[in-house]
């Protein structure tokens, strides 16, 4: 047991971190003064004599205090260190969202400009000076059209490495994102993972959409069956979403009350209705919140593709939108939101 104890011990004095407080040399100097202590019978204190303390006699609870500070002062820094890089992370993007907003403000008045100045050229009568002219505004929007190019493909190379780090980070502390009675994320996860989902967009142009899925008939539970059964039917549709749902990047979010979110990167409007309707078809598969009830619980299902430049507000605004019509349209329904963009003949 004691050889056992010092190999533990030995292994913790051989990797320390340094804390803010603390080199990790000295970490390790005290954990080795406590292993000697309690494998060898050192004193603990220098010049207290030279004899071995008996086994009985050995401070059994210091040794024990002494890892469980160590470890709780080391776990509390890594913590922090992690949730510092997750901000500085997401600073980064945001930062980057911002410029692609500035570049396609700057982008559009430029266009603006090329097709006044591609009008005027139209209606000029010298025919030599119209030529020159309109080579140099044609190699201008050349160049222009080089530097957007250019800069999506940086966008799009920083959003794969950025996403990939994300992911690394967002497993290493998910706790306090976690909904108690379904298991998936709250409303917190969403609050921080909708804007995201945008600024990564900005960088990528991959189709993200956004999921408000409601579950019919739970106020009748509730009244019907008490409020555990209506819990039960929470907890069943947070289960169906985990069945549909399974790749590492999808955002599951109980919103609030019997209202979940979903969050789905590299998916279309219509695979988000497949996909809505396949969740569908698991709630009504569940077992019934209780043995008495007589009729099934669906759930109806908002669908709106993220547009460029939409804010978190209109998309949420957009879903929730196409929730409410589908639970006017007779519940159990999935409806897609309309576009902001104008429509072309």
């Amino acid at each position: 047991m004691l050889d056992a104890l010092g190999g533990v011990l030995s292994a913790l004095s051989r990797y320390p971190i340094d804390l803010p407080d603390r080199p990790g040399e000295q970490s390790a100097e005290e954990i080795g003064r406590w292993q000697r202590h309690a494998t060898l019978g050192f004193a603990l204190e220098e010049g207290t004599g030279t004899g071995s303390v008996g086994v009985n006699d050995r401070d059994w609870g210091g040794v024990v205090r002494a890892v469980t500070e160590q470890r709780r002062d080391e776990h509390k820094y890594v913590e922090s260190s992690i949730t510092e890089l997750r901000e500085a992370l997401w600073a980064c993007v945001e930062t980057v969202h911002n410029a692609v907003k500035i570049d396609h403000t700057a982008d559009t008045s430029t266009g603006t400009q090329m097709d006044r100045a591609m009008d005027a050229l139209k209606r000029m009568q010298t025919g030599s000076i119209k030529q020159e002219v309109l080579g140099a505004v044609l190699a201008i929007e050349g160049a222009l059209q080089t530097r957007r190019d250019q800069q999506q493909e940086q966008y799009v190379s920083l959003a794969t490495k950025l996403d990939r780090m994300g992911k690394q980070l967002e497993e290493a502390r998910k706790d306090s994102t976690t909904d108690p009675l379904t298991g998936i994320g709250n409303r917190k996860l969403f609050d921080v993972m909708g804007p995201r989902a945008i600024q990564m967009y900005a960088l990528s142009r991959q189709p993200v959409v956004l999921l408000m899925i409601d579950l019919d008939k739970l106020k009748l539970v509730n009244d019907m069956y008490g409020h555990q059964a209506g819990d039960q039917a929470i907890c069943n549709l947070g289960k169906a979403l985990s069945k549909v749902f399974l790749r590492q990047s999808d955002v599951l979010c109980r919103y609030g009350g019997d209202e979940f979110a979903v969050i789905l990167q590299n998916t279309d409007w219509k695979m988000a209705q497949t996909l809505a309707r396949r969740l569908q078809e698991q709630v009504v598969a569940m077992p019934a919140p209780h043995p008495a009830m007589e009729f099934s619980i669906g759930a109806s299902v908002g669908v709106a593709q993220l547009e460029a430049h939409e804010e978190v507000n209109e998309w949420i605004a957009r879903a929730d939108k196409a929730l409410c019509k589908a639970k006017q349209n007779g519940r159990d329904r999935v409806c897609v939101a309309e576009s902001l963009l104008p429509h072309t003949a």
